[in-house]
């Protein structure tokens, strides 16, 4: 795993209140996890990013990234489509 990726993953999981990280590529394969975050998820993350970058139908350029909270019970995850990768923060 690049170094740069991996002092990425360990800075934001060290965040007070952050209870895992995961970074997908571009077709959802994992790039890395930190804390709660599963490998299994990077695909279903990826797809989350995806789908709601190709539901905003009121831009023509489709390069502005979106953030997508989830809340559940007493959690939340934060997704973020920057391209060619996907983060996910888990709070």
């Amino acid at each position: 795993m690049d170094s740069e990726l991996i002092s990425t993953l360990n800075n934001i999981a060290s965040k007070e209140g952050i209870k895992g990280v995961l970074v997908a590529d571009e077709r959802g394969l994992c790039l890395g996890v930190r804390g709660v975050a599963k490998p299994e998820l990077a695909a279903f993350i990826a797809s989350i990013a995806n789908t709601a970058r190709n539901l905003d139908n009121t831009q023509e350029d489709k390069a502005e990234c979106h953030t997508i909270n989830i809340e559940y019970e007493n959690n939340q995850i934060v997704i973020r489509n920057e391209g060619t990768f996907t983060l996910a923060i888990f709070m």
